[in-house]
């Protein structure tokens, strides 16, 4: 594993965008470009040609879906990865992925940095795997922290959240120059208080809001949320 390269298959049907995904790719040190493909097709053409370690696939394709090609991966037991493009309201998409076994997804629209993040934590993932002789429990807790993270392994509707809900939620802040405690959030966003908690809560888990506490003369703190600057 040290002295290999991960090789990678860009499946995308835009030209620019796998051209640009795999000149990254390239870049990166532990991995070398296995090849592009443009439809379900050649995909599967490439994936018997050079048997990539993982496939960095988009949903849209012009003859089928990503998830169905996924679906072949995994029928045909092909022994690679697949990191998952989407859209954020695909949601039932991002479902599919996990039960075909995805390593990670990536959202549209996201940036390189959030591409290279996935990609070093996935060479994180075959460094320490090929590296460990024994199994025990140590070495594979090591192993599912460098797997999709808890806090974006279920897509929002598992975890109760409902995306017109959130985005109220959010506004609030938008509309807002000071902290606002939950009770002032409930009342701006008319939802309820239980409500407005939960989604506070999983703002804070996301790094998209910071709680805070304001302590007075009696009674327990108060506390106020602010977006994250």
């Amino acid at each position: 594993m040290a002295d290999q390269e991960l090789r990678v298959l860009v499946v995308d049907d835009d030209f620019m965008i796998a051209r640009m995904h795999g000149k990254f790719i390239s870049a990166q040190k532990g991995y070398q470009l296995a090849g592009t493909a443009h439809n379900y097709e050649e995909a599967i053409m490439m994936l018997e040609s050079v048997e990539p370690n993982l496939v960095l696939l988009d949903v849209y394709l012009p003859d089928s879906s990503g998830i169905e090609l996924l679906r072949a991966i995994r029928l045909q037991n092909k022994r690679c990865d697949v990191i998952l493009i989407t859209a954020a309201k695909e949601l039932e998409v991002v479902e599919d992925g996990f039960r075909f076994g995805i390593i990670d997804y990536l959202i549209k629209p996201f940036d390189l940095n959030q591409l290279k993040t996935s990609l070093n934590k996935y060479l994180k993932f075959k460094s320490r795997l090929s590296s460990s002789t024994l199994l025990d429990q140590g070495t594979v807790d090591d192993l599912k922290k460098l797997r999709i993270s808890e806090s974006t392994a279920l897509p929002l509707y598992q975890k109760g959240i409902d995306l017109r809900t959130l985005e109220k939620i959010k506004k609030c802040f938008s509309n807002s120059a000071s902290p606002l405690s939950a009770d002032q959030i409930a009342k701006l966003a008319g939802v309820s208080l239980s409500t407005t908690r939960t989604y506070l809560s999983h703002l804070v888990e996301e790094h998209e809001l910071i709680e805070e506490q304001q302590y007075g003369t009696v009674g327990r703190p108060l506390r106020l949320y602010r977006l994250v600057e």
